[in-house]
């Protein structure tokens, strides 16, 4: 293991460690038969729900490049959005190189499919995701042909989208090892969420540190800009100081206090489920 990665792991294991734990109820859930087919389902435990506001569930997928990460990883994360209020999903997916793209946008899909038609009809469903996994979530909300199943009765349950620092925009491939992971050649299109711009998707929430060296923010600012030309809902937030990792550590007890990360999620969480998001104090 390379020593980036060492303190990678040691950092991730000290944020995960001090989280303020949220009294919950953690299910995993399988929505395959690989290992790797696993999400883990948080739920605030003891909240008392409001039946005319019901709580927001927050479906949120890692960063890594398509071919690293784990869900226990982001137990910080789920437990700053759990003190806002919500209940919490963070699957697994497999990875690059021993899979491509369309196996892991197949992952992406089958967490969905697994965990939505179990959330009652009229609760807020936001999917989340950093890096890579915001390229998920967006094509996710922006085509609708991936997940027919969410929209009943021309009404989609997707309730909103939140990107951090996602790569949007980035064909042609600038990294090399890109042009295999999403081959076939015709499947190229199919990576690029500024493709799939539409009026009717749910309104996307597109956030960017203004350090990121890693994913630049022109990202966000193409996939906004074409969104609303589209006749779509989109805003956008830069963030002086931030880099690519800043952007998702803002979710740790460290950083959430006097996070406008934080804040700005919790208003956009809360505009769209009409509904107050408590503190994070």
């Amino acid at each position: 293991m390379k020593l980036a990665e060492v303190g990678q792991r040691a950092g991730l294991a000290m944020i995960n460690g001090i989280a303020r734990s949220v009294p919950h109820k953690l299910e995993t859930v399988a929505f395959g038969d690989d290992s790797r087919q696993r999400l883990d389902w948080y739920r605030v435990k003891g909240a008392i729900s409001d039946p005319d506001v019901p709580r927001p569930t927050v479906l949120f997928y890692y960063g890594g490049n398509w071919r690293s990460g784990k869900r226990a990883d982001y137990r910080f994360l789920a437990d700053t959005l759990m003190k806002l209020g919500c209940d919490v999903v963070i699957p697994d997916y497999r990875l690059y190189p021993d899979y491509r793209f369309s196996e892991i946008m197949t992952d992406a899909e089958l967490a969905l499919a697994t965990i939505l038609p179990v959330i009652p009809r009229g609760a807020p469903f936001f999917l989340m995701g950093h890096s890579a996994g915001a390229q998920l979530g967006a094509l996710l909300t922006l085509d609708e042909t991936r997940r027919a199943f969410s929209v009943k009765d021309g009404v989609d349950r997707i309730s909103g989208f939140i990107g951090l620092a996602g790569p949007y925009d980035f064909y042609p491939f600038t990294e090399d090892d890109h042009w295999d992971l999403f081959a076939p050649e015709d499947h190229y299109r199919q990576s690029q969420p500024v493709n799939y711009v539409r009026a009717g998707a749910p309104p996307l929430y597109l956030l960017h540190g203004e350090k990121d060296n890693r994913v630049r923010r022109g990202h966000s600012k193409s996939l906004m800009e074409k969104q609303l030309a589209a006749g779509g809902q989109a805003e956008r937030e830069v963030y002086e100081g931030l880099g690519h990792v800043d952007i998702i550590l803002q979710f740790s007890r460290l950083h959430r206090r006097r996070s406008h990360v934080v804040r700005q999620v919790a208003d956009f969480i809360a505009r769209q489920s009409r509904a107050s998001c408590a503190s994070v104090l």
